[in-house]
């Protein structure tokens, strides 16, 4: 599956966009699998409960609905799960809780994934270590996978040692590449699909390296990859900016980030040629 973790869109006075959202899945829609509401590019550490409850319960979500359910504790976690599992989510994504992770245990970790996993939602592990600064060891995940409930992960690590490590062991998860640098590597090491920023603007370079690879045109793949590529590459450095900055350019409306975040990144003149060479070539959303 192609999911893209949709931004969340907000107004001038900063607040959340239902309606705004709502346009963007529905744009989307003809070109995905589904999407990712409330993960890192959705801004969700930004939102209060609240709006994301009152967001879950106005969304109609095509195709694959995967939730950010991550926080800083177990009840807090668990009452984003149960708004998401009422909104009719597929599964729950969920980043460990970070702020005081210098505290925790490999048995904390697995009590806190636990307690997500008895809340009646499929639970996907989300390692993004370069956000949360909380990196999950290989040998936790493998603890993790054996948990009831815990059914997938997505690795925005950018490590194709992990993906080779989640192959090697069988662990039983559905892996999901957060990093489209990586993306046909980790397709190699058995990964499903990506849950992929890129998928909001170029949604059909990213299908086209999953078309390609699972029908074995492995340099037709490789050639798409290396298309996509210096978009990746800059959009993974230029996060929730960036991207509604390159989304409000293609026509979507992506808002604005919240503050104190900027509207417009320092990266959009490097970015923009690339997205548009993309476009002309037909990858980009709606074109």
């Amino acid at each position: 599956m192609i999911l893209p973790p949709v931004p969340t869109p907000f107004d001038a006075a900063g607040r959340p966009d239902w309606g705004a959202l709502q346009a963007i899945l529905d744009r989307l829609a003809p070109e995905v699998d589904g999407v990712l509401v409330f993960g890192s590019n959705g801004e969700a550490p930004l939102l209060a409960p609240e709006e994301r409850r009152a967001g879950l319960a106005r969304l109609r979500v095509p195709g694959f609905f995967l939730a950010g359910v991550g926080d800083e504790s177990l009840p807090q976690a668990r009452g984003h799960l149960e708004a998401a599992r009422d909104a009719g989510a597929d599964a729950a994504l969920a980043f460990p809780p970070r702020f005081f992770s210098g505290l925790l245990d490999e048995a904390a970790y697995l009590a806190y994934y636990r307690g997500l996993a008895e809340g009646g939602l499929a639970v996907w592990l989300y390692h993004v270590p370069q956000l949360t600064k909380v990196p999950l060891p290989l040998s936790v995940v493998e603890r993790l996978a054996a948990l009831p409930g815990v059914e997938g992960i997505k690795d925005s690590s950018g490590e194709v040692g992990r993906f080779a490590y989640y192959d090697a062991r069988r662990l039983g998860l559905r892996v999901y590449s957060g990093s489209a640098v990586v993306f046909l590597p980790a397709l190699l090491h058995g990964a499903e699909g990506g849950v992929l920023a890129v998928a909001n603007l170029v949604p059909r370079l990213a299908r086209g390296i999953l078309e390609a690879f699972r029908q074995g045109r492995l340099d037709e793949a490789r050639r798409l990859q290396n298309r996509l590529d210096p978009l990746a590459r800059l959009l993974g450095r230029g996060g929730p900016v960036l991207l509604k900055q390159a989304m409000r350019h293609l026509g979507l409306p992506a808002g604005r980030p919240r503050p104190p975040y900027p509207e417009e990144s320092p990266l959009w003149g490097a970015f923009r040629p690339v997205l548009e060479g993309l476009a002309e070539e037909g990858f980009a959303v709606g074109g």
